[in-house]
């Protein structure tokens, strides 16, 4: 018997600025199913609705037409805060995926809770104190011995590496990745994959990740879709993105589409 998609988008359509002279389509009928523990990587150029695939899948951003279903539930006009148990987001900018007046702990706490109802609690216990002690070790940073430390003492590096491990805190039945390493420096970018793919492989996260860095797409996860003018025009499996190299993607990326003007002056990346 087939094992039901973890996620599965169906004919999601998006317009910005309807019916002004503005307008833009930002979906156009996106189908996209995910398997279960999926990791699958998501290029194209800018305003190809990478973005705004994630936004109508978190509830950010919800589609005007189409449906959005998240582990046999239809999540489609659920709002952000009710989807927030199921589904874990990284942003590009490191600053935005914590409180930078909280502590390490305190934000921590939050993400633990997050799902459940808020109340006036804000204390952290012993019991979760070791708990985000003994999940910061992993991380080979020394954060664990500054739990009481303000957040907006980190540099990015430790700051995206902690969001990262509050969106895995409770594991998520989807991991969305925005570019979560786009602002940062070579060699942290490279931590923080390390790091992505430690947390996605030992929790078995399904999980999208949308990046402008075609090594990185090739090199990372089990799927790479490309998109285009609000739709998926490929998608490669395992296999075929095994063989892929950087030229292939490029060539692969023109012939689909041939309307697209200067590939990396629109932001891909040869990596």
């Amino acid at each position: 018997m087939a094992t039901a998609p973890m996620l599965k988008a169906s004919g999601l359509i998006k317009y910005f600025n309807r019916g002004t002279i503005n307008e833009v389509k930002a979906l156009n009928g996106l189908d996209l199913n995910v398997a279960p523990g999926e990791y699958i990587c998501i290029i194209g150029s800018n305003g190809s609705g990478k973005s705004t695939l994630m936004g109508c899948i978190s509830g950010t951003s919800p589609p005007d037409y189409g449906r959005t279903v998240l582990d046999q539930q239809d999540i489609t006009y659920w709002p952000e805060h009710k989807r927030a148990g199921l589904i874990g987001r990284v942003f590009q900018d490191p600053l935005a995926g914590t409180c930078a007046s909280m502590t390490i702990e305190e934000n921590m706490a939050l993400a633990l809770r997050r799902g459940q109802r808020r109340g006036f609690r804000r204390g952290v216990g012993n019991q979760e104190r070791a708990k985000f002690r003994e999940a910061l070790a992993r991380l080979e940073l020394g954060l664990e011995n500054r739990l009481t430390d303000p957040v907006g003492l980190l540099s990015g590096g430790q700051r995206q590496s902690l969001t990262l491990l509050m969106a895995t805190l409770i594991k998520p039945k989807l991991l969305l990745l925005d570019e979560h390493t786009a602002a940062l420096d070579p060699k942290t970018a490279g931590l923080i994959m390390e790091l992505t793919c430690s947390l996605v492989d030992r929790n078995q996260l399904t999980t999208l990740m949308i990046t402008h860095n075609m090594q990185q797409a090739i090199s990372f996860g089990h799927r790479l879709i490309m998109m285009h003018q609000g739709r998926i025009i490929l998608d490669f499996n395992q296999t075929d993105k095994a063989r892929l190299t950087v030229r292939d993607l490029i060539q692969q990326f023109h012939s689909a589409a041939p309307d697209l003007s200067g590939l990396l002056s629109d932001r891909l990346v040869l990596g």
